[in-house]
């Protein structure tokens, strides 16, 4: 049974917070629901922008490609969070890659439909201007330290991209609730597989964070903030 806007417990959704209660049942009735499984693409840099995504459930990395094959990550992206965004105006044409890190249902929202939508509702597209603008202002401060950073400081900007995306376990405060796989804090990071088990490695000496099996815990979160500057 297809979900409805006009009935929907996710507060956070821009649809549902800041489209008008006469809207609501006209994209309910044009969107679908997709499950994506852990791993599988929901659209591919390249393609042309057909909608809007929006993840109901799961967890998703957008990724752009280096050289043609060399993927790095821009962009952790949890429930509630719109996907595609990147793709609107110019020629129309996605410039990343959105991929599930865990089982995730994502829904898909018509070009035409949310173009209307926006037209009508100007509260929408004020709340969607500012989140293009602290967006763009996050990438460009996170590029501005990136080119300067050690690896070190490099991985600790991973780490507290993963917390600022996901959050810690809600019934352990320490410990990140979704740690992506090694080879993913490498391509956040902007470096290599074999640096980042370094530099983890390091930092659990300096008991600043534990690792346990894949998981990661944050034993001192005002260290990481400090050392890569970011609030």
């Amino acid at each position: 049974m297809k979900r409805k806007c006009e009935t929907c417990t996710h507060y956070k959704c821009f649809i549902n917070k800041y489209c008008s209660s006469e809207w609501k049942p006209l994209i309910s009735y044009h969107k679908t629901s997709t499950d994506y499984p852990a791993g599988s693409t929901i659209f591919k840099e390249g393609d042309p922008v057909l909608g809007i995504y929006q993840i109901y459930t799961g967890k998703i990395k957008v990724v752009t490609s280096s050289n043609g094959d060399k993927e790095r990550i821009v962009r952790l992206a949890k429930s509630e969070e719109l996907l595609g965004h990147r793709g609107l105006g110019g020629k129309m044409i996605y410039p990343v890659t959105a991929i599930a890190l865990e089982d995730s249902q994502v829904t898909f929202i018509p070009i035409d439909i949310f173009y209307s939508t926006i037209k009508a509702n100007p509260e929408l597209s004020f709340q969607l201007l500012m989140f293009y603008a602290d967006e763009f202002k996050a990438t460009e401060k996170r590029n501005r330290l990136m080119s300067t950073m050690s690896a070190r400081e490099k991985v600790a900007v991973a780490i507290l991209s993963i917390v600022n995306a996901f959050g810690f376990d809600e019934k352990d405060k320490s410990l990140l609730s979704f740690t992506p796989a090694r080879k993913d804090i490498a391509s956040i990071a902007g470096t290599t597989y074999e640096t980042v088990i370094r530099v983890l490695s390091n930092l659990e000496k300096s008991n600043i964070i534990v690792q346990e099996g894949k998981a990661i815990r944050v034993l001192d979160l005002d260290y990481l903030k400090s050392l890569c500057e970011m609030d």
